[in-house]
C-alpha cells in the first residue's frame, strides 16, 4: 500500500514514425504524458458521423433485451448499420409518442362513452363541442347562449354538448373544452393495440440490432483512440528530422519500456524526479482496501511525495457508518442486500471494489450494533448472551462523548504522524508532533477532571506541545538578520492560531454520537407507535402497526445510510485531510488504448478534454 515511484523519461525518433511510434506507445499503455508544447482544438474527423455512431451506440447500449454479438473481427458496411439503427430509434420514438397520444385521448374519451360524430353536413354545418362541467357549477349553464344539452352525469361532474358551428369563446363556460376527437374510443383502441404491436415488432429488431453493439463500441474506442494520438502528436517537439516525447512511467514498468525503445530504434533517457518536479500520483494499494483508494481519489489525489491514505479511509469510514447507522437490524439488510447481488457487483474491478466495501460497511456495522445492543431499535432480552455483549450504550451521554472525541484524538493523532514522517527533518514536522501533544494533553485533562498528578503532567504536555507547534512554525521562515528573526517569532504566533481549528475538528466527531443516538432512538420510537397503534385490536390495529413498522424503519434505515455515507466521508475528507495531507497532487492518467466496452461519451478524449 503505497504510492507508486516514478520515472521521467524522454524519448526521441525519427519524424516519419511518428505515427506508428505513437500507436504503439498507447498500445504499451505506460506512460504518462508531458505537454511539451500548447495544443491546438482538436475536432474529431468526421464530427457528424460520429455523433451518429454514438447515438446509435447509446440505442442499442440501453436496450432491455440484448443478443449475443457478432465476433469483433466480422466485416460490416458502418454507414448502413448506423443508419438502421438510427432509423430504428426515430421509428421507437415515433411509435411511442403515438402510443402517449391516443392514451391521452382514450383517457379523455372513456368518461364521454363509445361514440361517432355525425358529418357536419348531416346537421345544418352545426358541430359539437365537449365540456366536463362539475354540478356544483351547474349555474354556469344558465348563462350559456348557444344551444346546449346535459348527455350524461357522474357523482361529480355534467357531461355536456353544446351546439355551434365555430368553437365557442374560451370563457363560455368555466372550464376548458374537452378535446374528444373525431374518432370513436372503439378504433382509437384498436388503434393502440396496432401501435403497441408495432412497437414490439421494433423492440425485436432493436435486440437484432444489438448484435452490433461490440461492434461499434470497438470502432467508437478506436476512433477515440485515434483522436487522442493526434491530441499527442500536437503536444509533442518536433523538427525536420525528429521529435521528443516526455512523460511519467512507473519505476516498475521502465523495464517494458525500455525493450520497447529498444525493439523501435528509439533514443530513451530515464531520469529519477528531481525537487522540483511535481510527478503524477498513482496509489497501489492491497487489493482488499483498492475502495479506499477510489474513495481518495473522489475527493482528491495526493501528492507524490506525500502518503496514501487509502487503508486509513477504508477502515474509518468502515467503523464511522457503523457508529452512525447503530443498529445490527440495520446493518443485516445492507449485508443481505449485498449477499443478494454479490455476483452482478463482480462484472468489473470497480464493481468488484464497491462491493469489498459493502462486505466491510455491513461487517463493521453488524459487529457494533451487536455490541450496542440494538435490533431495529429493539434491545435483547434481559440475561441473554446478546445483552452480555451489549457493552455500549448509545444513551449513556458522557460516555458516548468520550468514545466519539477520542476517536476523533486518535483519528487525527494518525494524520499527524503520518504528516510528520512525509515532512521528517522540517519544521512542519515539529509542528505536527506538537499538535499531537496537545490534543492528547487536553484530551486527558477534559477525562481526568479535577486537579490530580496526570491531569497537571497533561497540563505540562500541553504547554509543551504548543511550544513544539510555535517552534515548528517559525522554523519554516528563514532567519537572517533582525527582519528574519521577527519574521519566524511572527510565523510561530500564527501557527498557535490552529489551536481553535484542531480542537473544533475533534469535536466535529461528536457528530459520530448524535446521528447514532438519533437512528436509534428514531427505530426505538417507531417501535412504540406500532405499539400504541396494535393496541387491544388485533385486526386493523395489527395492520396499522405493521405499516409504521415498515414505513418508519424504511425512513430511519435510508436516513442512517445517508448519514452514514455524508458524515462518514466528510469525517475523513474535511478533518482528516486537512491535518494529514499537506501536499495536493494530481492523478496518474496513462496513455493507452480504451476498452470498447466504454462508453462512447467516456471513450472520447474530445468530450474529456
Amino acid at each position: 500500500m503505497s504510492i507508486v515511484p516514478m520515472r521521467r523519461i524522454t524519448l526521441c525518433g525519427l519524424i516519419g514514425e511518428k505515427e506508428a511510434i505513437l500507436a504503439a506507445l498507447q498500445e504499451l499503455g505506460v506512460v504518462h504524458l508531458i505537454p511539451l508544447r500548447k495544443p491546438g482544438a482538436l475536432a474529431p474527423e468526421d464530427p457528424a458521423m460520429r455523433r451518429r455512431t454514438e447515438t446509435a451506440f447509446r440505442h442499442l447500449d440501453e436496450a432491455p433485451y440484448r443478443l449475443r454479438p457478432y465476433r469483433p473481427a466480422t466485416a460490416f458496411d458502418l454507414a448502413a448499420v448506423v443508419d438502421e439503427i438510427v432509423a430504428n430509434r426515430a421509428r421507437l420514438r415515433q411509435l411511442r409518442d403515438r402510443r402517449d397520444a391516443i392514451e391521452q385521448r382514450i383517457a379523455t374519451l372513456e368518461q364521454w362513452g363509445d361514440f361517432r360524430l355525425p358529418p357536419v353536413g348531416a346537421i345544418g354545418g352545426q358541430r359539437l363541442w365537449f365540456y366536463a362541467l362539475p354540478i356544483h357549477q351547474r349555474a354556469a349553464l344558465d348563462r350559456v347562449a348557444l344551444p346546449w344539452q346535459i348527455v350524461g352525469k357522474g357523482t361529480t361532474t355534467l357531461f355536456v354538448a353544446i351546439v355551434s358551428p365555430d368553437e365557442p369563446p374560451v370563457d363560455v363556460l368555466p372550464v376548458t373544452r374537452a378535446r374528444t376527437g373525431g374518432v370513436p374510443l372503439g378504433e382509437l383502441r384498436e388503434a393502440l393495440e396496432d401501435t403497441q404491436v408495432d412497437i414490439e415488432d421494433a423492440e425485436v429488431k432493436r435486440a437484432e440490432l444489438t448484435r452490433w453493439r461490440l461492434a461499434l463500441g470497438l470502432h467508437l474506442a478506436e476512433a477515440a483512440d485515434g483522436d487522442e494520438r493526434r491530441a499527442v502528436a500536437e503536444q509533442t517537439l518536433d523538427d525536420d528530422r525528429v521529435f521528443a516525447l516526455q512523460g511519467w512511467v512507473p519505476a516498475e514498468a521502465e523495464t517494458a519500456l525500455t525493450a520497447f525503445a529498444q525493439r523501435r530504434g528509439l533514443a530513451l533517457v530515464v531520469e529519477e524526479p528531481a525537487a522540483a518536479d511535481r510527478p503524477p500520483t498513482l496509489l497501489r494499494p492491497a487489493a482488499q482496501v483498492g475502495s479506499g483508494a477510489d474513495l481518495t481519489l473522489f475527493y482528491t489525489s495526493p501528492g507524490y511525495r506525500s502518503w496514501d491514505p487509502s487503508l486509513i479511509v477504508f477502515i474509518s469510514f468502515a467503523a464511522f457508518f457503523a457508529m452512525i447507522v447503530a443498529d445490527a437490524g440495520y446493518a443485516a439488510v445492507i449485508a443481505a442486500a449485498t449477499a443478494l447481488f454479490w455476483r452482478r457487483l463482480g462484472g468489473s474491478p470497480t464493481l468488484r471494489r464497491g462491493r469489498t466495501l459493502l462486505a466491510a460497511l455491513s461487517g463493521v456495522s453488524l459487529l457494533y450494533g451487536v455490541l450496542a445492543g440494538a435490533y431495529f431499535g429493539v434491545p435483547p432480552p434481559a440475561g441473554s448472551l446478546a445483552a452480555r455483549v451489549a457493552v455500549i450504550n448509545v444513551h449513556d451521554f458522557d460516555g458516548m462523548m468520550r468514545l466519539s472525541v477520542g476517536i476523533g484524538v486518535l483519528h487525527l493523532t494518525v494524520a499527524l504522524a503520518a504528516a510528520a514522517s512525509v515532512n521528517r527533518g522540517s519544521g512542519k514536522a515539529i509542528t505536527a508532533l506538537g499538535w499531537i501533544a496537545t490534543i492528547w494533553a487536553g484530551f486527558a485533562m477534559w477525562i481526568g477532571g479535577g486537579e490530580t498528578v496526570a491531569t497537571s503532567v497533561a497540563s505540562a504536555a500541553l504547554a509543551g506541545g504548543l511550544f513544539a507547534v510555535a517552534f515548528g512554525g517559525a522554523m519554516e521562515q528563514p532567519a537572517g538578520g533582525g527582519a528574519g528573526w521577527g519574521r519566524r517569532a511572527l510565523a510561530g504566533a500564527l501557527a498557535l492560531t490552529g489551536i481553535t481549528k484542531i480542537f473544533g475538528d475533534i469535536l466535529s466527531y461528536l457528530r459520530l454520537f448524535a446521528l447514532g443516538l438519533a437512528s436509534a432512538s428514531l427505530a426505538a420510537t417507531f417501535n412504540t407507535l406500532a405499539l400504541d397503534m396494535r393496541g387491544d385490536n388485533p385486526g386493523i390495529g395489527t395492520l396499522l402497526s405493521l405499516v409504521v413498522l415498515v414505513l418508519g424503519h424504511g425512513v430511519n434505515f435510508l436516513l442512517g445510510v445517508m448519514s452514514g455515507v455524508v458524515h462518514g466521508l466528510r469525517l475523513n475528507f474535511i478533518e482528516f485531510f486537512s491535518w494529514g495531507l499537506t501536499e495536493e497532487g494530481y492523478p496518474f492518467r496513462a496513455f493507452a488504448r480504451r476498452p470498447a466496452e466504454m462508453s462512447p461519451v467516456e471513450a472520447s478524449p474530445v468530450h474529456a478534454r
